[in-house]
């Protein structure tokens, strides 16, 4: 690996990492853990945390995340998607107080990140990014007395070309997008030789990286929903963004002009 292409990796890791956040509820300690990530998206004026469904389905209350020096309630309707038989959607959305996102500084992906603002013919790559359970353990990434939170964000990269079978997974080219990542980089640049277990990730973004040599620019491309295994490979699912806006539009029944 070239060190202008190492340090494209680093510098756009670092960017996707600035828009990313855990989501976190007590455990059975009665201490904020870990289970899943999520993005903060504006529509139409607003704005909403997003994440994967099944990751809150079953119990969407209690929720924390990253605030300005501490963690912070999240509060609001969770709109969930929902299907007869197995969510391939697998999208939640609750819309967020603007106060609260003024006060902790949230990052918000904003329309000019978005994938569906513009066109790009041949990207260099395409990543993931997350909280992995398995590298935000309590006794590491949480004070107790303060209860801040700092855990390891990482991101995963692969080629934008998605080499594995959309249908194997029951899964459509043109509802989701395909990663087939690589063993990435944690929140302070270090290279992994292995990737973590996946677990904790869900509810990421799934981002588009047009050229490295201008790594500043990254497009979110959709939001992660499953990882799966196959013949020492991991194959990742993210639900396109076009559809997770037409789901926030919808459900929460937002007024575009």
């Amino acid at each position: 690996m070239s060190a202008d292409f190492a340090d494209g990796i680093a510098k756009a890791s670092q960017t996707i990492q600035s828009y990313t956040y855990p989501l976190l509820r007590v455990g059975d300690n009665a201490l904020p853990e870990v289970f899943a990530s999520c993005v903060f998206l504006e529509i139409a004026g607003s704005v909403y945390l997003v994440t994967a469904a099944h990751a809150i389905r079953g119990n969407p209350s209690g929720l924390l995340t990253r605030g300005s020096g501490h963690l912070i309630d999240v509060t609001g309707q969770a709109n969930i998607s929902r299907s007869e038989g197995k969510d391939h959607f697998d999208i939640a959305a609750i819309r967020m107080d603007e106060q609260t996102i003024r006060q902790h500084a949230i990052s918000v992906i904003s329309q000019r990140m978005f994938s569906t603002s513009v066109e790009v013919l041949s990207p260099h790559s395409r990543a993931i990014c997350g909280f992995p359970v398995s590298m935000n353990k309590q006794v590491h990434s949480l004070d107790r007395d303060t209860k801040t939170f700092t855990g390891k964000c990482y991101t995963y990269f692969g080629t934008a070309v998605f080499g594995g079978d959309f249908s194997a997974f029951a899964k459509s080219s043109t509802v989701h997008v395909g990663l087939e990542y690589l063993p990435g980089t944690d929140d302070t640049g270090r290279v992994m030789s292995s990737p973590p277990s996946p677990r904790g990730i869900s509810g990421g973004g799934a981002w588009l990286v047009p050229d490295l040599s201008h790594p500043q620019l990254v497009f979110l491309e959709g939001i992660v929903i499953e990882c799966h295994k196959r013949a020492r490979k991991m194959y990742v699912f993210s639900t396109r963004l076009e559809h997770v806006i037409d789901f926030i539009n919808q459900t929460h029944k937002v007024s575009v002009h």
